[in-house]
């Protein structure tokens, strides 16, 4: 009966050890991975891509993508062209609802999403052809094309992986 009388030191113990546990875990910061691409075409249209995913362990967690399409000063027809790029953009980006937002800003496209569920997002799948003036919009949306990365929330990547996965395709990492 003598060997039950001093427990309440390894009851303290055992109680702060878990509370630094439960504290470190608390605390771990997510990785945050960002990648850029700048593209330009033969009609001097600039898009630049960058993508910020969030990752948690071994798999994305969250991304915003934003695309921005700058269109030179020199066509007749800017504000109809730009006009044109972000209807275009807008009807392939219907899927995502309120997650994706297009707006025209100068000479200037700009398509930002944000996702966080399980919604897919393909990169590098727009381009540009300039016809005597006219400019043609091209946007890839077959998701098993070898011409676009397609990327999804919950995907299986380590940071490393998924840099090294982007890098492979032409972006530049951080």
């Amino acid at each position: 009966m003598t060997t039950r009388k001093s427990m309440k030191l390894p009851v303290l113990i055992t109680f702060i050890f878990i509370c630094i546990i439960v504290y470190l875990f608390m605390n771990i910061k997510q990785t945050v991975v960002v990648c850029e691409k700048t593209t330009i075409f033969d009609s001097d249209i600039k898009l630049v891509e960058t993508v910020v995913s969030d990752m948690d362990g071994k798999k994305i967690t969250s991304m915003n993508v934003t695309k921005k399409i700058t269109v030179p000063e020199k066509y007749n027809r800017l504000d109809q062209t730009l006009k044109g790029i972000k209807n275009s953009i807008d009807y392939t980006t219907e899927y995502l609802g309120d997650k994706a937002t297009c707006v025209i800003s100068g000479n200037s496209v700009v398509l930002d999403i944000n996702v966080s569920a399980n919604e897919l997002v393909l990169l590098d799948n727009i381009s540009f052809v300039d016809n005597d003036g006219e400019i043609g919009i091209t946007i890839d949306t077959n998701t098993k094309s070898s011409d676009v990365v397609a990327l999804q929330v919950g995907d299986a990547y380590t940071d490393g992986e998924l840099m090294m996965h982007l890098k492979n395709n032409g972006y530049s990492c951080k």
